[in-house]
């Protein structure tokens, strides 16, 4: 997949400076973790500290997860004209994935690819989420997901 344009660039920094306006209360990822669990059940079990039923979006430990998981896409959207420093943030986070949580890399790519989908953005932002920014999006799910690939087959021949 080809690297961002400046328009995609200029896109999703202005469609994350509003997504990413309050990440304690930010429900996004929340949410994608609910779908996660609720598509795919056997992503419960790569969250041993984290609750994985009840009410998700009150509990402490799925929002400090979500805050982190706001926090890191903040660092790649802010490395978006360093794609080599964005790619190494994402290399960390497979490789943590990977080696400590024991995260298969399909599974970590399911929760991304939750990310990718526009149904929040299209939520928060109504018509400012037009196609030309709904490609944008997905360009830069698509390019995450290839680096956390790349990532967790370079972690394996380490």
């Amino acid at each position: 997949m080809a690297l961002l344009t400046d328009a995609d660039k200029k896109n999703i920094q202005h469609i994350w400076a509003k997504l990413f306006e309050n990440p304690e209360e930010n429900v996004t990822i929340v949410s994608s973790q609910y779908r996660l669990f609720k598509d795919y059940p056997e992503t419960k079990a790569y969250f041993k500290n984290i609750p994985t039923e009840g009410n998700l979006q009150e509990d402490p430990l799925v929002r400090f997860h979500g805050r982190r998981v706001m926090v890191a896409l903040n660092q790649v959207v802010e490395n978006l004209d360093n794609w080599k420093q964005a790619c190494r943030i994402l290399d960390r986070l497979a490789d943590k994935h990977k080696n400590v949580h024991q995260v298969p890399a399909v599974n970590f790519q399911l929760f991304v690819l939750e990310q990718g989908t526009d149904q929040y953005p299209r939520d928060v932002l109504g018509n400012e989420f037009s196609t030309e920014v709904s490609l944008s999006w997905e360009k830069l799910f698509g390019l995450l997901s290839e680096q956390i690939n790349a990532s967790y087959v370079s972690t394996s021949k380490s």
